[in-house]
């Protein structure tokens, strides 16, 4: 065997060991891919890691482009130069959340507001963490503070004879004053997003402030209310509505202008 054949022997024996922990992942190859990502290269030794490795190349490419659309309208007279500690972290986060539209939007939108000195006042380092602990979901429900500043919600609860009450999961919402439009699936997941926009604490609900000139009795023709009428516990029980209005804070407020503009420029 001359050594053309036993080199060509040695490559087919490693993509045929390649294969197997394609199809096949063991604790060692995942190991070791595992290791790559924390050497800082992303993605499996096979076609998955390929495909993220093309994928990411041609995201870098579209958010440079993306970027300096976004800093060339900033009027020179409000540009400045970015510090490398608060655009180093957006970033290097930025390189994983490229599979999501929101994601790419808030990140660029952030990078662009580092870069103004009109909007130095309000963005604040907690932001980068703030978009990575938001579902695309998440940031589909606070784009529709770009249309309107308040919004009503109702919670349900089941009252029994005895004064005993029963509060039903879902949160009731009405977006009907905003552009913003939720599918049915995404409307049964909207009381997480309100919780984890509360935990953040970029939303806040009042129950002391309610919706100005909104009657709430518009939330018992909501689909879910009458789902509810279907599903109570007794005949003689009875549904009440506990009325609330949902508002961003200053931080929200502020997370909304950096990071998830109304429109792209």
């Amino acid at each position: 065997m001359d050594i053309n054949d036993e080199i060509l022997d040695k490559k087919v024996e490693f993509l045929k060991d390649r294969a197997e922990e394609i199809t096949k992942p063991t604790a060692i190859s995942i190991g070791k891919n595992m290791g790559l990502l924390v050497d800082g290269t992303i993605g499996w030794l096979g076609a998955w890691g390929e495909t993220q490795k093309i994928r990411q190349e041609m995201y870098v490419k579209e958010f440079k482009k993306r970027l300096n659309t976004k800093i060339s309208n900033i009027p020179e007279n409000y540009l400045i130069e970015p510090k490398m500690k608060e655009i180093g972290p957006t970033i290097d986060a930025s390189k994983y959340y490229y599979e999501d539209e929101y994601y790419v939007k808030m990140f660029s939108d952030l990078l662009q507001s580092s870069c103004d000195t009109r909007m130095l006042n309000r963005v604040h380092p907690a932001f980068v963490e703030f978009i990575k602990q938001l579902s695309p979901l998440d940031a589909k429900f606070l784009s529709c503070f770009n249309i309107k500043k308040t919004y009503p919600i109702a919670e349900v609860e089941e009252v029994f004879e005895d004064g005993k009450l029963a509060l039903f999961c879902n949160t009731l919402f009405d977006f009907s004053k905003s552009n913003v439009s939720f599918t049915i699936p995404e409307q049964l997941k909207l009381t997480i997003s309100l919780n984890n926009l509360i935990r953040l604490g970029l939303v806040v609900k009042n129950s002391n402030i309610l919706e100005l000139n909104y009657d709430y009795n518009i939330f018992k023709q909501h689909f879910l209310y009458k789902s509810y009428e279907k599903i109570k516990e007794l005949p003689n029980s009875k549904l009440r509505i506990n009325k609330y209005r949902i508002e961003l804070t200053e931080m929200g407020r502020n997370f909304l202008a950096c990071c998830l503009k109304d429109c792209d420029e």
